[in-house]
């Protein structure tokens, strides 16, 4: 929690964990219907089966562990035997469990919460029903012990927060979320009363206990709904989760009581789509997402992972806006390319957007997006539908920006300053669209490859056009080795060559795959040619033997 690093990784488990819980020895993590525990944080030493189906609660009891899954039915375990000490199977119609807590204090007893809004407390020793809770007419999601003794805090579907004394069953006091169902509630150990309730849009609203009120509100906490929520004990400190693939730390230390991020660690809340290795060292991985962020991840430790942010149209409306009503914000990045040299002067990133034909300068040492956009002069005032903006390439010296459209044009860009300096061909480079450009190491040759079939290279300087390589069908992507100068061109027939610019010729083609080739990457020596594909395989390719 102090420094938000990870201290151990597990082995893995077959399928997708979907419950997860601990004690101060063992960490219960299930999926499907089988519960297993881990000691040391690493490896498996017990292994729980007899549930039918799929296992939504969880809770450490003693030397117990109790489980409950989506048909009813509740198994008490032996933690260190792994044999069933007991099993209650509820009616479904009549009490559906859905939250179950051990009230502090309370031997052998635990509390059940019910989709049908009642509450139930058992000895689960004697496997006896004590009381029932009538409950307040909505379904219960989760039950949460208060720091006072006998005292329970409810939250409902309904999006109330009921605090309830269980010894004299008497309400305390309620509360009100107008965000929909309560997904978690903590309450704070280090002297103040304030319990903190999440909700599924992403909003944490803070109650003081005393006053009996809403205290303060942390609006957008997370862009997805709180999974997780819990005070450290004894500290003015919050740790929340959310399924946008983020944990932050929020510190209450300032006035009117409110939190702010002390720590977060986060990644994509979306699948990433193109990844780049940043520089020559190997240490930064450049990433794009579908959620619209390009980050930069360390393969040295987590602690210089960053995030550029998500591209927008204009910083300034955007941030007023705030990120769920940005309607500023740009389509997610399909292509980047980015260069060392220069980096501490200018942008050093350029990026395509999907289905946009402006492309976007992004600066690594500030973390942000940059300060030029980069379309050809006759979209200034109006912007195409159907144009857009397909393959970019940044010279080695980190000068120039190359960019191909769809309908076939290859505009040059001085990144510096963002001004057009010129495209190729009379008009456009080709005739159908670009799927690719690439620029050499001494900015001498540039080279294009067009949807209608057509290598070209063209003279970087004077924009002239050397020569013209048919090719069997249409290119979906190329990549140039700049050291040795072999160009790798994917197909749309899913085959590959590979294309010596010296002599111009076609040296080793292969086939090999059943998908689109999404990706390809030559190793440093030149002599493999790695590729990615739809059909879930990634291939090495050994150039020399072929």
């Amino acid at each position: 929690v102090k420094k938000l690093g990870i201290v151990a990784v597990s082995n893995a488990l077959p399928q997708d964990i979907t419950c997860l819980s601990a004690d101060r020895m063992l960490i219960f993590a299930s999926y499907d219907n089988i519960l297993h525990a881990f000691a040391r944080n690493k490896e498996v030493v017990h292994t729980y089966e007899g549930h039918k189906a799929r296992i939504h609660l969880l809770q450490p009891f003693g030397d117990h562990v109790i489980s409950v899954d989506v048909n009813n039915v509740l198994i008490v375990w032996n933690i260190q035997s792994e044999e069933e000490y007991l099993q209650v199977d509820f009616n479904k119609a009549t009490f559906a469990v859905s939250a179950v807590l051990h009230p502090s204090t309370y031997l052998n007893k635990i509390l059940l919460g019910s989709e049908q809004g009642s509450l139930q407390l058992w000895n689960i020793r004697s496997n006896k029903l004590l009381y029932s809770f009538p409950g307040w007419h909505s379904a219960v999601t989760t039950l949460e012990q208060a720091p006072a003794v006998d005292v329970v805090a409810v939250g409902l579907v309904s999006g109330h927060i009921i605090v309830h004394n269980i010894k004299f069953d008497e309400t305390l006091m309620k509360f009100q979320q107008d965000w929909g169902p309560i997904t978690a509630i903590s309450f704070r150990t280090d002297g103040h009363p304030v319990m903190a309730a999440g909700s599924p849009v992403g909003h944490i609203a803070l109650w003081d206990l005393e006053e009996k009120k809403l205290m303060c509100q942390m609006q957008d906490a997370h862009s997805t709904a709180i999974a997780g929520m819990s005070f450290v004990p004894g500290e003015p400190l919050l740790i929340t989760n959310g399924a946008d693939n983020a944990i932050r730390v929020w510190i209450f230390d300032g006035p009117g009581g409110t939190g702010r991020v002390l720590r977060s660690r986060m990644g994509h809340s979306a699948p990433p789509t193109k990844i780049r290795y940043y520089g020559q060292n190997g240490e930064q991985i450049l990433s794009a997402g579908q959620d619209g962020t390009l980050q930069s991840f360390s393969t040295v430790h987590e602690k210089f992972n960053k995030s550029l942010g998500r591209g927008s149209i204009n910083k300034k409306k955007s941030k007023k806006k705030g990120l769920k009503l940005d309607t500023m914000a740009l389509p997610p990045i399909t292509v980047f390319a980015s260069e060392v040299a220069h980096q501490s002067d200018w942008d050093n990133i350029v990026a395509c957007h999907q289905g946009y034909i402006t492309c976007t300068t992004w600066n690594y040492q500030k973390t942000s997006m940059g300060a030029h956009k980069l379309r050809p002069g006759e979209f200034s005032k109006h912007k195409p539908v159907d144009i857009y903006a397909t393959a970019v390439d940044i010279t080695s010296c980190g000068n120039f920006a190359v960019i191909g459209l769809s309908n076939g044009q290859v505009d040059v860009y001085n990144i510096q300053s963002g001004i057009h300096r010129g495209h190729y061909g009379k008009e456009k480079a080709h005739e159908g669209a670009i799927r690719g450009v690439a620029v050499d190491g001494l900015n001498q040759l540039i080279i294009t490859g067009g949807s209608e079939g057509l290598i070209k290279f063209w003279k970087f300087k004077t924009k002239e056009l050397v020569y013209s390589t048919e090719l069997s069908s249409s290119p979906s992507g190329i990549l140039l080795h700049r050291d040795s100068g072999i160009l790798g061109i994917a197909f749309d027939d899913f085959s590959i060559s590979v294309l010596d610019i010296e002599t111009r010729k076609i040296v080793r083609t292969f086939s090999g795959h059943h998908g689109r080739i999404n990706d390809m990457t030559l190793s440093p020596d030149g002599r493999w040619l790695i590729t990615s594909s739809m059909d879930c395989t990634i291939k090495t390719w050994d150039l020399p033997s072929g």
